[in-house]
């Protein structure tokens, strides 16, 4: 093994289907149980919305000394303005390294990652993100993580090189998992090989082997490693990882028995999908949006939310698979790509570990275009089992 440090982690922590496998309950302080349990983790939340200054504060100081936090740069610069530094990203950089502050202070603070959207090329947007490079101030670290195989060539790596910013190292099925080395740290991102999201994966012990001496490898070149599961549906990316460190040889005995715990959790029977809906075939699927509605939320609550001024709700942002908006003071995310909802009322707490909607999300779904609102509806009544639904950590969980 080479003498690089290497810092495994998963990517967000705040997942409610880990609770049972690596989290003993709902009321257990996450990040303290995690932070004692891996040495790092990648903050997936900021890459939906900026953070609140508070919770960044409170998470500082919730978690070790030498713990390291990575973080996704905001999709509003990435996403939204595509990196168009016309559209004002260098401000809206410099505002999210000011609330991230307290984690730089303190040497907490590991990687920036810069994710960029599946649509952009090498040809197409080659200059902006070097333009977007030539902006990024020197104390801080970057990785890059590419979306598309064209930027698979020299030039693409040499300018990251130039910048000192690493190539973000995937296992995934759109990318092959090639060992690029752009600086003095390589950042890898384990996603899965899954259909339908490609994170709803478990990997085999198998599947992780070769990464034994991948990551040696890496390890060898460079002087820090880190690395995060993705796969984070049931708690794959706990388990994962942890083999991983086990496979290193650099596991813990502390870890080595969360490890065996986190095994015999998985080991116990699944709840079944049956528990969560009744299941409905396609084809009798309500074609009504008031229908769809009523087979995830309560019928009181339908008759709030068709009350409910529409003054009240502002779309912020939306395409074909995402949606962000607000609804009277609360924010909702819904990812269709990733099977993703994120909302913060009171109501969402009691409703959401139930599969449900709220009034909120009721009201948000009556004032879409019907057939984008029918689209949701109708994934989210299929597959069920595979949407996650969270909190917005506007406020955060620590």
């Amino acid at each position: 093994m080479g003498l690089a440090k290497i810092l495994l982690g998963t990517s967000g922590w705040s997942y409610e289907d880990w609770v049972g496998v690596f989290y003993r309950s709902s009321n257990e302080g996450k990040l303290y149980r995690y932070s004692r349990t891996f040495e790092t983790v990648e903050i997936d939340s900021t890459f939906y919305s900026y953070p609140d200054p508070r919770v960044i504060v409170s998470m500082e100081k919730v978690v070790p000394e030498n713990f390291i936090f990575s973080a996704k740069i905001p999709r509003l610069i990435t996403h939204k303005k595509k990196l168009s530094l016309s559209e004002g990203i260098e401000e809206d950089l410099n505002r999210f390294l000011e609330i991230l502050k307290p984690l730089s202070s303190s040497g907490k603070l590991g990687v920036l990652l810069i994710q960029l959207p599946p649509s952009f090329t090498y040809d197409k947007h080659g200059d902006l993100l070097k333009n977007f490079l030539k902006i990024l101030p020197k104390d801080y670290r970057f990785a890059v993580e590419f979306r598309d195989p064209s930027w698979l060539r020299e030039n693409s790596l040499n300018l990251l090189s130039r910048y000192e910013v690493a190539y973000t190292i995937v296992d995934e099925p759109l990318l092959p998992p090639e060992l690029h080395v752009t600086t003095d740290f390589s950042y890898v991102r384990w996603h899965g090989r899954g259909v339908n999201p490609w994170y709803n994966y478990h990997y085999s012990r198998e599947e992780l082997e070769p990464w034994k001496d991948k990551l040696n490898e890496l390890s060898d070149k460079v002087d820090v490693v880190y690395g995060y599961f993705n796969n984070h549906f049931h708690g794959y990316a706990v388990h994962n990882c942890l083999q991983v460190l086990e496979i290193l040889g650099i596991i813990t005995p502390a870890q080595k028995e969360i490890l065996e715990e986190v095994e015999k959790n998985l080991a116990k029977p699944a709840k079944p999908v049956e528990s969560l809906s009744i299941y409905i075939s396609p084809e009798k699927l309500p074609s009504n949006l008031r229908d769809l509605l009523k087979i995830l939320v309560s019928e009181s609550r339908l008759r709030r939310a068709e009350k409910m001024d529409k003054n009240l709700i502002r779309i912020l942002e939306q395409s074909e698979n995402y949606l962000s908006a607000e609804v009277k003071e609360y924010g909702v995310i819904i990812d269709l790509d990733r099977r993703l909802i994120l909302h913060d009322c009171a109501d969402w707490e009691r409703v959401r570990l139930e599969f449900k909607l709220c009034k909120h999300l009721a009201a948000l779904l009556l004032n879409l275009d019907e057939d984008y609102a029918r689209n949701i509806l109708k994934d989210i009544i299929m597959n069920r089992g595979l949407w996650n639904f969270g909190r917005l950590e506007r406020s955060g969980e620590t």
